[in-house]
């Protein structure tokens, strides 16, 4: 059975009228990397402000590690390190002198070892005497996730990890969120509003919009590629939906465009049906039925 970290049940966060979040449910089982996707604006923050006691829920159930977040504070967050928004750090200190001084705070091992340690895992060996105000927002987002590793925390939080990273900036993080799981066995948590980002590092995710979470599970499921969108330009829309009768979910977008949901390995009978029937098709674009979903939610 699995073990789980995180579970969240009908959280809401209400400010005066306006309701941030208002039905969000998570559940994040040890071993995780664990996306959670939404627009800007859908709640993601929030929702992991509220799981970090950072901010008090309105109302709903937050469990990290067994433990209910409003009775036994001290011991669920003890396991966890977290970058919410951006990491912050004393720019004009090197990152070694950063490191201890938070190392501190959080009672970890602050030896010039272990320290060093954590540098060269993210990265930016070479770079311990350094001050920070010469780091890139790449090399912060690298040192922030130092930082949370030097208590050994059994759980890392990342809100909008690669926001503001450079294409190579985006890459080197993500690398370092799949060493966090494999090398250092940690569960990860991270919020993204690119569906490209989250399928590419997480196993499990959950889709959140307007406060409430539309749809949790694991990516492979979700993102399952046999079933896609297929756009197709062809030069009669109106006969190429006679010819293509036997197809329940295909529909006219205008006069040169049809669109058809259906399973990939189905997609050269149809091009084929049509080119039988006299249709010229001149392009031929898919997207999977979430990613149709997500990208409609986004522009909403």
């Amino acid at each position: 059975m699995e073990e789980s970290i995180i579970s969240i049940s009908y959280l809401a966060k209400n400010y005066g009228s306006f309701q941030a979040v208002r039905d969000v449910n998570i559940t994040v089982n040890k071993g995780d990397v664990y996306g959670i996707l939404g627009p800007n604006g859908a709640g993601k923050s929030t929702t992991i402000r509220c799981m970090l006691s950072l901010i008090n829920a309105s109302s709903g159930s937050i469990r990290l590690f067994g433990h209910d977040i409003k009775t036994h504070r001290k011991e669920a967050l003890s396991k966890i390190g977290c970058i919410v928004e951006k990491p912050d750090f004393y720019k004009y200190l090197s990152a070694e002198s950063n490191l201890a001084i938070f190392g501190r705070i959080a009672g970890a091992d602050v030896s010039k070892i272990n320290i060093h340690k954590m540098l060269s895992f993210v990265g930016l060996q070479g770079r311990e005497k350094d001050k920070v105000s010469g780091f890139s927002h790449g090399m912060k987002q690298r040192l922030g996730i130092a930082q949370t590793l030097l208590h050994n925390p059994d759980l890392i939080i990342l809100d909008e990890p690669t926001t503001g990273l450079d294409p190579q900036g985006i890459i080197d993080i993500r690398n370092l969120i799949l060493d966090l799981k494999n090398e250092f066995h940690k569960t990860v948590v991270l919020s993204s509003h690119i569906l490209s980002e989250i399928e590419l590092i997480a196993n499990r995710m959950v889709i959140i919009n307007k406060g409430v979470s539309v749809v949790e599970g694991s990516v492979n499921e979700l993102l399952q590629q046999e079933e896609l969108i297929v756009a197709i330009e062809v030069s009669d829309a109106e006969k190429s939906l006679q010819l293509l009768v036997n197809y329940p979910a295909v529909q006219k977008i205008d006069q040169f465009n049809i669109s058809i949901t259906i399973d990939k390995n189905e997609i050269p009978n149809c091009i084929d049906t049509l080119s039988k029937g006299g249709i010229l098709v001149y392009n031929v674009s898919s997207k999977r039925k979430l990613e149709d979903y997500f990208l409609k939610l986004t522009n909403a």
